[in-house]
């Protein structure tokens, strides 16, 4: 059976009102010895309950300066988009109200536009976060015609307190900064993918090249870069006729293909080119691109095959790149990269 709960001090009051009343009362070492027992009694048939009455104090949180979180005052228009570029991802979007609109820029993971639902909307807030784990608080006000259209969030500018609305010199001197937008699918900005392109096109080393029909095709020098992998192509029309391209194609195959046994081909699609735009090259002219690609490897017994199409021609040029191009791939030096990871979706209301 269970024993009772009963704080130490009752179980002693209970065993002395049982003890004799003489025997209790009395200063006499056969009274002294019965309290004793008494004592020794109702210690072994009771437990003490603890006093918790301290801990269920609540406890004040410490509300000053040093623990206020800093808020931009944010003015939208219903008829102008305002674009926020913050230097990492972002991950997560929360608004204060149904007057906002906010969602991620499309093919950008950095960039989120907000925009008024409606005109005149009460005042509310928004919270972003990215994912570097910075936390980004807005106090959001309607504003038919707002002087800043473009907000950049990592220029290193101290935040601006909630309660300094009437003049933002912090934001506006950050809305004349320039930053990158960080693609969707690359965890590098579209800036430095442009930069390391040049340093690619500048470096030395072969990895293959073929002529034919007075068209030179020349892969440079594999390069490596934070994830990604650098292609670097110089194409040359040595005739007297202009050489439009149609597409360039990247794929794994395997290097010998039986007889009546069907060929497998997986190609790989580039998350960026530079260059891209340019399809036609002049006579005695050259071209320069640089296909960018998640990394990859190539398996045991297959290769890289690189296809340049004319349109329309029939000049044609294939090169073939094994994994051991991949793996001595060179890193570049030049340019600082903000790294990320893939964001998630945004919550808009």
């Amino acid at each position: 059976m269970n024993k009772p709960l009963l704080s130490l001090g009752a179980a002693l009051a209970l065993a002395l009102l049982n003890a004799s009343p003489i025997l209790a009362q009395a200063n006499t070492p056969q009274g002294r010895s019965y309290r004793a027992n008494s004592m020794r009694q109702a210690k072994s048939q009771y437990v003490d309950v603890p006093d918790n009455n301290a801990q269920r104090a609540p406890k004040m949180l410490d509300y000053s300066d040093d623990n206020e979180m800093a808020s931009y005052p944010l003015y939208v228009s219903d008829q102008k988009t305002t674009h926020l570029v913050f230097p990492f991802p972002v991950t997560y979007v929360d608004l204060g109200s149904a007057g906002l609109i906010a969602a991620k820029a499309t093919g950008a993971e950095n960039i989120v536009r907000v925009k008024a639902a409606a005109k005149g909307f009460a005042e509310t807030n928004m919270t972003v976060l990215t994912s570097d784990g910075k936390l980004y608080s807005f106090l959001v006000n309607y504003n038919s015609n707002p002087k800043i259209l473009s907000l950049n969030l990592g220029a290193g500018t101290a935040a601006v307190r909630s309660n300094s609305l009437s003049s933002s010199p912090a934001i506006a001197s950050t809305s004349r900064s320039t930053t990158e937008a960080i693609l969707s699918n690359s965890p590098i900005p579209q800036g430095n993918l442009d930069a390391f392109s040049v340093e690619a096109l500048a470096g030395k080393g072969t990895a293959d090249s073929k002529t034919a029909n007075q068209l030179s095709l020349r892969a440079g020098s594999v390069g490596y870069q934070n994830e990604t992998l650098f292609f670097p192509l110089h194409i040359a029309n040595k005739s007297n006729v202009t050489y439009d391209i149609d597409f360039v194609k990247f794929y794994i195959q395997d290097k010998k293909v039986a007889k009546r046994t069907a060929e497998q081909a997986i190609e790989i699609s580039p998350i960026y080119v530079y260059n891209g735009p340019q399809q036609k090259i002049e006579a005695q002219g050259k071209l320069e691109k640089v296909f960018i690609f998640k990394k990859f490897t190539i398996p045991d017994k297959k290769q890289l095959v690189i296809e340049l199409y004319e349109k329309g021609g029939g000049r044609n040029i294939k090169l073939t790149l094994a994994n051991s191009d991949l793996l001595k791939a060179r890193t570049y030096k030049g340019t600082a990269v903000a790294t990320g990871v893939a964001a998630g979706a945004i919550g808009a209301r």
